[in-house]
């Protein structure tokens, strides 16, 4: 919650400022079913601004997994802005809390994106993180995606990534799948979306789910909002389990 309450704080103090030329961001909730096992809801935000050859994203989110975990993220991300491409780092934080007892996760990775004409961005991104789960496990991963804009105000997009899992001296190899769509279809700033997210390890981990949500955006049009908050990669480990923003 005071990651949470970190990140309001400073996606305000940066939308208040005039030095950043294109900015924008988006709050939204979720509702995710998790292999028709467990239910989940998340509170998520982000803000972004560019200005020149310099850009900024910073995204988080908490919500509840089953009425039993809570869960916190926060992200930060810093990168070159080339107009037609971005290239840069993040540094992303996760928390798992059931009220007697806590797992964090923290990744980081290099990311980017290339704008292939006015209708479509490709994106990459390499990361890896090491979580606290009885021990610790290390992970890495390779994603690279496409979201296709059929309007300025409609995109589906998919992703896949493929990487490896340690854990006490065993390693298994791992692959996530996304799939999603977001829809703003009024003047009014609200947008909704769709997405499917499958996540295997080797038989050790395997979860399928859907999600719908509601956003609400500023900004401008979904397509100049991506442009200020370009990277929504699930970065670490419990994020592409259960697609958690």
């Amino acid at each position: 919650m005071k990651k949470t309450a970190l990140l309001a704080a400073a996606a305000a103090l940066f939308a208040a400022s005039p030095a950043f030329a294109q900015s924008g961001g988006s709050i939204g909730l979720n509702y995710t079913n998790i292999e028709d096992e467990a239910d989940s809801y998340q509170l998520d935000g982000a803000f972004g601004s560019a200005s020149g050859s310099f850009g900024f994203q910073i995204d988080g989110g908490f919500g509840n997994i089953e009425d039993e975990v809570d869960t916190q993220t926060i992200a930060g991300h810093a990168y070159w802005n080339g107009g037609g491409w971005r290239i840069g780092g993040v540094y992303a934080y996760t928390n798992f809390d059931t009220g007697s007892g806590s797992a964090s996760e923290t990744a980081y990775g290099i990311e980017g994106t290339w704008d292939l004409g006015t209708q479509a961005v490709v994106l990459a991104s390499y990361t890896i993180g090491e979580t606290e789960l009885s021990g610790d496990v290390d992970t890495s991963s390779f994603d690279i995606g496409l979201n296709y804009y059929f309007t300025e105000n409609f995109r589906v997009g998919a992703s896949y990534g493929f990487g490896k899992l340690e854990a006490g001296g065993d390693e298994a190899d791992t692959g996530h799948l996304r799939l999603n769509t977001e829809w703003q279809p009024w003047t009014t700033p609200v947008s909704f979306t769709l997405g499917y997210n499958s996540f295997d390890s080797d038989e050790l981990t395997d979860a399928d789910s859907w999600s719908i949500g509601a956003r609400w955006n500023f900004g401008g049009s979904l397509r100049e909002r991506d442009n200020a908050t370009p990277f929504d990669t699930r970065t670490g480990f419990y994020q592409r389990i259960y697609d958690i923003r």
